[in-house]
């Protein structure tokens, strides 16, 4: 029997409420503090899960309440003379389903302990167990071994406990696609019915490809959690032996574009368990649940990891290039189609995911960690391929990486800069300082990089004419063309138009979704806008187009034979006829 057992269940699904109850054994202190985590790991910012907490009592066996006080927002004292054995016994609201969240209904007991599960500071590390209380016909999903009672699950320590999502339902749909080494579980829960088939046959290939590539894999079994929902949405969350992704809608899975999504978070996430569950900067060794854990490696952590998600389905033959290039050129359109990245550097966009990383912010302020960091990994990799002739490459780093990491090592700037010296021969200080502290321009490398393996980089022009001559990007909801964002510089931000203003006429002509035709070949235009509730004329001067101009990269069809050689050694398949 451990000293530490965490029950969860619930009594009505309809309230959401989860029901919790830590039972602590052989205490020795006379006062005791209870910690719930402040954030969770796979999402660098404060989550004060402690709202969602209700009812909240420690008690003895005997039922009698103990004195206790909250001390900080997610933190609990409790007096514990001559007291050996207590309960810590509390409702949590689950009522959020996404990737990281947890989440009650009729049909679903849907739980990361991360965000729910109280702790002892000073007892981290001890085993512990969890129980699961649920009806008789639910299956559970989880990735902890069986402990000698039914639904009754061992956890070596607090950490292995947090890092153990769960989904318990009498509707889970479940297949296990096994390698030579490793079981893959897939579960599916939700209003959908998985293509078992194609799922056995792609994810077979990209995650035997990731193992190839890295050696091994931290676990022997392995699961992806999908939570399918019926709306649009896109989420995944790492964990060392388990994902959980959250995707919809259900209907549409399954056809392309969203299958693909599909595959693209499944193969990102695997990764994880790889770079930042176990590959971990040293900002994060161990982990801090109490509070922000700085880092500006986050172009490592998820910037790596989003370059290798798509690249291990280009390996694999999952992708061919086509299919390849699309999530390439989404990121190339992100990149340049934002004036953040003149603003921000990716290591202090790492810094401020703790800041506002995860929401819109203000104009023109942040760039992206997984954006940036991915196409960062993408000049690295081809300033490494062209200096050793394709001989050394990212994925030689990525394992040197986790060879320090197996021997207890975490990563700093210094370490990944030795690495990258020692395997090209060459200083990357100055690359470093330029493109991850720095702001510099990624086009020319990006250009060099991709016209070395037969492919071009290229202006592309994605918004109207009017919108790249004037600098603004416009998005048309229930009949109504309004200003989503401004260039700096431009036009139309000179002539004081305003995020958030509606078009109404252009021209002395109503706009109803004839935008195009009202100012195509129009260097000069009369609009009257809605701006903060007036009404506004505004006359506008335009530039030949140059705002929001963003750029594509294609395959090259005069590709020379040292050209398409390159490229299949990049793609690990044929250059594309």
């Amino acid at each position: 029997m451990h000293d530490l057992h965490y029950q969860i269940g619930f009594s009505n699904p309809a309230t959401q409420l989860i029901e919790i109850c830590l039972t602590v054994r052989n205490n020795t202190e006379s006062k005791v503090q209870i910690q719930l985590p402040s954030w969770r790991p796979g999402r660098y910012e404060l989550g004060n899960f402690a709202k969602n907490i209700r009812s909240f009592s420690i008690e003895k066996f005997s039922g009698e309440v103990l004195n206790f006080q909250k001390i900080k927002k997610d933190l609990w004292e409790v007096e514990t003379p001559n007291i050996a054995e207590f309960k810590v016994i509390y409702t949590y609201y689950a009522c959020e389903l996404n990737a990281g969240s947890s989440y009650l209904d009729a049909e679903q007991l849907y739980v990361n302990p991360v965000n729910c599960c109280v702790y002892i500071p000073n007892r981290m590390n001890e085993a512990c167990v969890l129980e699961i209380k649920v009806p008789g016909q639910y299956q559970i999903a989880i990735d902890l071994p069986a402990a000698t009672e039914k639904n009754q699950f061992d956890c070596t320590n607090f950490d292995r406990l947090a890092d153990a999502p769960f989904i318990a339902s009498a509707k889970l749909q479940h297949q296990i696609i096994s390698t030579s080494n490793h079981h893959f579980h897939l579960w599916f829960m939700g209003d959908v019915k998985p293509d078992w088939e194609r799922l056995n046959t792609d994810f077979k290939r990209f995650c035997d490809v990731q193992v190839d590539m890295m050696g091994d894999l931290p676990a022997s079994d392995y699961h992806f959690y999908f939570q399918i929902l019926p709306t649009a949405f896109y989420h995944g969350v790492e964990h060392t032996f388990s994902t959980v992704c959250a995707l919809g809608p259900g209907t549409k899975i399954f056809k392309t574009d969203f299958y693909d999504e599909l595959l693209g978070v499944s193969s990102h996430e695997l990764f994880h368990a790889w770079n930042v569950k176990t590959i971990r900067p040293s900002e994060m060794l161990p982990y801090d649940f109490t509070t922000e854990n700085y880092s500006r490696m986050g172009w490592v952590y998820e910037g790596i990891t989003t370059w290798y998600g798509d690249q291990f389905l280009l390996r694999s033959g999952v992708f061919d290039s086509k299919r390849y290039l699309k999530t390439l050129n989404d990121k190339l359109n992100r990149h340049f189609s934002s004036y953040g990245r003149f603003n921000q550097a990716v290591a202090e966009a790492s810094f401020d995911t703790w800041l506002d990383g995860y929401v819109p912010g203000i104009p023109h302020r942040k760039t992206s960690i997984y954006v940036e960091g991915s196409l960062v990994t993408c000049m690295m990799d081809f300033i490494l391929r062209e200096k050793s002739n394709d001989t050394v490459t990212v994925d030689d780093l990525m394992r040197r990486l986790y060879a320090d990491a197996i021997k207890g090592m975490a990563y700093s700037k210094e370490r990944i800069l030795q690495h990258l010296q020692e395997l090209s021969g060459i200083s990357f200080d100055s690359f470093y300082e330029s493109y991850i502290e720095g702001k510099s321009d990624f086009e020319p490398q990006l250009e060099q990089g991709f016209a070395r393996i037969g492919m071009k980089l290229e202006k592309s022009f994605l918004l109207s004419e009017a919108e790249h001559r004037f600098g603004i990007k416009l998005q048309e909801t229930a009949g109504q063309l309004s200003i989503t964002m401004l260039a700096p510089g431009s036009p139309a931000e000179k002539a004081g138009l305003m995020a958030g203003d509606v078009l109404l006429a252009c021209n002395g002509r109503k706009i109803a979704q004839n935008w195009s035709l009202l100012t195509d070949a129009q260097k000069s235009i009369q609009l009257h806008v809605f701006s903060k509730e007036r009404l506004v004329q505004v006359d506008l001067a335009g530039d030949d187009l140059k705002w929001f101009v963003s750029r594509t990269v294609s395959m090259n069809p005069d590709a020379s034979p040292a050209q398409r050689q390159a490229y299949q050694k990049w793609a690990h398949q044929d250059f594309p006829q």
